[in-house]
């Protein structure tokens, strides 16, 4: 009719079974793949010689098979770096395996790659502290809660390379204005523990310094001004300001009071093992960020 061909009846009947198995044999490819993933070990003695030597790795019938995973990444969730050894001054005192999962912390709060854009929340807060407890511990066979000028220079030194042979960046004192006069007293005249517990109610320090609550510490400021009390107390200690210089040695008193406030972090930080010093000093320093903030 008209000129034109007409199909076959059959043809939409037949086209169907072709889709139709089609369909079945797209669905057991499919099925295949979900199951096992990769073609079945077995089944790669089959693969033709150049494919197999192009695509496929080689798999000896009397080893274990292994994955067909070229590399595996390491978990987004941890942090990875090459270890190095770091190099020691050999003449630093202060006692770093006692405090090495701290420093471990550290270099990962302090990656080289991050560092700069944490500093003042993560990365200086947690090395700080570090070093912080890192003299107190210390403090335990030495009896003493600063280094001298040489040696703060030297521990200082190798503490920057030990943080750094595990992925800290380089330059944190810088990034944290850290230097050697951070570890010494300071123009605190009490820097052993024998004098700082003849002057000071240590009971009464470590009771309310001992735990610190995160949320409550920085309304109450109950360990903070137990540290202050404690600072002005060795402040004025054997040729310290007394109490009448004040008013007329602002800036100096200020400078002394400082560098005891140290000297009693220090102390707290020898009284308490390293991770509860770590939570107290961090508590403490969170409240200063967020006065400053």
């Amino acid at each position: 009719m008209g000129g034109h061909a007409l199909l076959p009846p059959t043809s939409p009947l037949l086209g169907a079974v072709l889709l139709l198995f089609c369909l079945q044999e797209l669905w057991c490819k499919l099925d295949d793949v979900i199951v096992h993933g990769f073609p079945l070990l077995h089944q790669m003695d089959f693969v033709p010689t150049e494919e197999k030597n192009a695509m496929m790795p080689d798999i000896s019938p009397n080893s274990s098979p292994q994955p067909f995973v070229p590399l595996l990444a390491p978990s987004p969730m941890t942090p990875f770096f090459n270890n190095s050894t770091p190099k020691l001054s050999g003449r630093c005192t202060l006692n770093f395996s006692a405090v090495d999962s701290l420093i471990s912390t550290t270099a990962v709060d302090c990656l080289a790659s991050f560092a700069p854009y944490l500093a003042n929340v993560v990365c200086c807060p947690q090395f700080q502290a570090t070093l912080v407890i890192l003299i107190g511990q210390s403090s335990k066979n030495t009896g003493m809660l600063a280094l001298d000028s040489t040696h703060a220079n030297d521990c200082l030194s190798d503490f920057q390379q030990i943080l750094e042979s595990r992925g800290a960046s380089n330059n944190l004192q810088k990034i944290c204005s850290i230097h050697p006069l951070n570890l010494t007293e300071g123009s605190c005249p009490v820097n052993d523990i024998n004098n700082f517990e003849s002057a000071v109610d240590s009971s009464r320090l470590l009771a309310a310094c001992g735990k610190v609550d995160a949320v409550n510490e920085c309304c109450s400021q109950i360990c903070q001004n137990a540290i202050l009390e404690a600072a002005k107390k060795i402040a004025l200690r054997d040729g310290g300001l007394t109490s009448m210089d004040i008013p007329n040695n602002l800036p100096e008193h200020y400078s002394r009071i400082d560098g005891c406030r140290s000297i009693v972090l220090r102390w707290l930080s020898s009284r308490l093992d390293p991770s509860s010093a770590k939570h107290v000093l961090r508590r403490i320093s969170n409240c200063n960020v967020n006065e400053g903030s």
